[in-house]
């Protein structure tokens, strides 16, 4: 009997799986890549909610350990997924600079913060006074394909459509196919609402649509952030988004979306440009805005972690760590986080 079956390999599957490895538990992996929003997202860690210039919630909690978490995956995956970088917020007006001087008063963001603006005369970009923001960036594309090779060369990792049909409950273990377990956590992400066992918890989806775009002219080597993020991906490529869309959830990138960030981008660079590429994922969302974590009311070996919506990077590492001592070691669950806040209202 194995310790772990992980149905979903996003950001929270790995930071399940992760953990589990220097847990040294026994596990397997299943996935088919049905949900997308992991792997197309920007992959930016950043401590402030650049519209209203506040803290994200609970960053103190998060962030150094999200830091740690991908820093630390280099020693299996043998490639570095993560660098510190800074976030260029475009200062276009008075209000905005006044937003930005009082925020830098505010002793939790302090420390990420620059209280002096960067004042550019000729710049590829459309505005001349920008505020800087210590934040991370992983590079996601190139972490799933080192960690999907790692976890496969291990025997860890299948692709294949997860069929919950097979499921049998046995007392204190859960039978799927012909293995044994005793737990199975999902990681389903948006793929939850076909879950039947946790297609109660409220989640709903919120598909994000990026550009790819190549400029030579563009020369960016930090984030950059007015109405969407741009971000450098090398080779004078560059990932710009997202949007949010509550209607026509789907895989197929949106028209819509590309015309709105096309408009965006045109009021953002004053330099030539050329898409090369439009990707799209389903956020899972939650009503509260904060992931949800914890076991089924009925069957205790089975267990969600997910709604992680556009701050997954951020936040599932220490989750996934907090799953697995509340699974092994019994520690409790935040309950700002628990499932138990969701059943509790039904």
């Amino acid at each position: 009997m194995k310790d772990l079956l992980i149905v979903g390999f996003g950001l929270a599957g790995l930071s399940v799986a992760k953990h589990a490895k220097d847990m040294n538990l026994s596990f397997d992996i299943i996935t088919n890549h049905s949900q997308k929003s992991s792997r197309i997202a920007g992959g930016i860690i950043n401590p402030v909610a650049v519209k209203r210039m506040k803290p994200v919630w609970q960053i103190e909690r998060f962030l150094d350990y999200a830091k740690f978490f991908y820093k630390d995956l280099k020693k299996d995956l043998k490639t570095s997924i993560y660098k510190d970088i800074s976030l260029q917020v475009f200062i276009h007006n008075i209000e905005q600079e006044n937003n930005w001087f009082e925020a830098c008063d505010n002793p939790r963001l302090q420390a990420f913060l620059n209280p002096k603006l960067k004042v550019v005369s000729d710049s590829p970009l459309k505005a001349h006074k920008f505020g800087l923001i210590k934040a991370g960036l992983v590079h996601l594309t190139e972490l799933f394909s080192a960690s999907e090779q790692y976890f496969k060369s291990h025997d860890m990792l299948s692709f294949d459509r997860f069929q919950y049909n097979k499921i049998k409950i046995v007392n204190d273990s859960v039978q799927y196919k012909n293995q044994t377990y005793k737990y199975i956590i999902f990681c389903d992400g948006f793929g939850v609402t076909q879950n039947p066992y946790f297609n109660n918890l409220g989640i709903y989806g919120n598909k994000g649509d990026y550009l790819i775009i190549k400029s030579e002219k563009l020369q960016q080597k930090h984030v950059c952030k007015a109405k969407y993020f741009l971000i450098p991906l090398g080779d004078d490529l560059y990932k710009f988004g997202a949007t949010y869309q509550r209607r026509l959830l789907n895989h197929s990138p949106s028209n819509e979306a590309k015309s709105q960030m096309i408009k965006a981008l045109e009021n953002m660079i004053n330099v030539p440009y050329k898409i090369v590429g439009q990707v799209c994922g389903i956020r899972p969302t939650t009503k509260d805005r904060k992931p949800i974590l914890g076991s089924h009311h009925t069957y205790k070996n089975l267990y969600t972690l997910n709604g992680f919506g556009s701050r997954g990077v951020t936040t599932s590492p220490k989750l996934g760590k907090d799953l697995l001592d509340h699974i092994i070691q019994a520690k409790p669950i935040d309950p700002e986080v628990s499932i138990q806040r969701i059943y509790a209202q039904t």
